[in-house]
């Protein structure tokens, strides 16, 4: 079988959660990585499983996620498919909401999994207005990373049972 990993990443947190589970997939399976702003031509016809992931900032996915959603829709529900989303919320129902948010419905309704991942903080890579909000709301001035290495296990669980 070969799988796409398809990201969407502002500061690189979902790029290195794309990665991770690239590395646990079955070494049986052929595993391809894209990142969405520098792979344009992406021919999802040639893979039979194909994960989403998206950072998420103010509740929001990022946009070329969105977009490339809307293009490839149609063949998207013709795969085994997984949905990721990296972020820094907290609370456990607001990121279920976030993971809600990012994707159309008809994508969660066929995903075999669809998870929160955790995020990361790195000041060294946000602008000027980005740290001040950070320091503002989350009361740090530090590189924080919060990615669930558990929950990335479960999630690839899913797709070794298929």
């Amino acid at each position: 079988m070969r799988t796409a990993i398809i990201y969407a990443s502002k500061h690189g947190t979902t790029a290195k959660v794309a990665q991770k589970i690239a590395e646990r997939f079955p070494t049986t399976e052929s595993v391809a990585v894209y990142n969405l702003k520098t792979d344009k031509q992406i021919d999802i016809q040639s893979f039979d499983t194909v994960v989403l992931g998206t950072a998420v900032y103010a509740g929001k996915p990022l946009p070329a996620m969105q977009n490339f959603c809307e293009r490839q829709s149609g063949a998207l529900l013709n795969k085994h498919l997984g949905l990721f989303v990296c972020g820094m919320e907290q609370d456990a129902n607001k990121q279920q909401q976030e993971t809600t948010n990012a994707f159309p419905h008809v994508l969660r309704e066929k995903a075999l999994a669809a998870q929160f991942l955790g995020g990361e903080f790195l000041f060294d890579r946000m602008n000027f207005l980005e740290r001040l909000i950070i320091k503002k709301i989350a009361k740090t001035d530090q590189n924080v990373s919060a990615i669930k290495e558990t929950d990335i296990e479960e999630f690839v669980k899913k797709f070794k049972e298929i």
